[in-house]
């Protein structure tokens, strides 16, 4: 799925960007949720993506999530809930993952210092393998997962 990061301030943001944010994160995966559960004749299952930054609420600036991606990432969580619910009588399951910090192009850029805050914020640490976030979304997919629906599970290492 599509999605895009925003790392600006809130005395940087214009209402433009930030309902560009909204417009691809949270219109974008309702359109692609829509267009799959109506081509979903037997059931199936539908996991959206969340982030960890709603839990501790990023103000942007250098590869940091701000407002307006961090709100984008809030509102998945209540359209997963509400998916979960309007798709159950077609059969459909939606759950979404939300994700700390892992290691991809939106965090490329941090230096050794931002990799060190993000590995000690996680029980675990270090940051998260995009296989890991993978996994998880696999297993919400699979019949293994077939009586959850409207979850929201954090893959964070145990971190915020």
């Amino acid at each position: 799925m599509a999605a895009a990061h925003s790392t600006l301030t809130w005395r940087e943001l214009d209402s433009e960007h930030f309902n560009s944010i909204l417009a691809i994160n949270v219109t974008g995966a309702f359109l692609i949720a829509q267009a799959a559960a109506e081509r979903m004749a037997r059931g199936g299952a539908i996991v959206l993506t969340s982030s960890g930054s709603i839990n501790v609420g990023g103000v942007g600036g250098h590869g940091r999530g701000g407002p307006a991606y961090v709100s984008s990432k809030a509102a998945i969580i209540g359209l997963t809930r509400a998916l979960a619910r309007s798709f159950a009588p077609l059969g459909i399951r939606v759950n979404a993952v939300s994700p700390g910090s892992t290691d991809t192009p939106m965090t490329a850029d941090y230096d050794e210092a931002a990799r060190r805050r993000v590995a000690e914020r996680s029980l675990i640490g270090r940051i998260a393998r995009p296989d890991e976030i993978a996994s998880v979304a696999q297993f919400l997919i699979s019949d293994a997962a077939g009586y959850v629906t409207g979850e929201i599970v954090s893959v964070n290492g145990g971190g915020s």
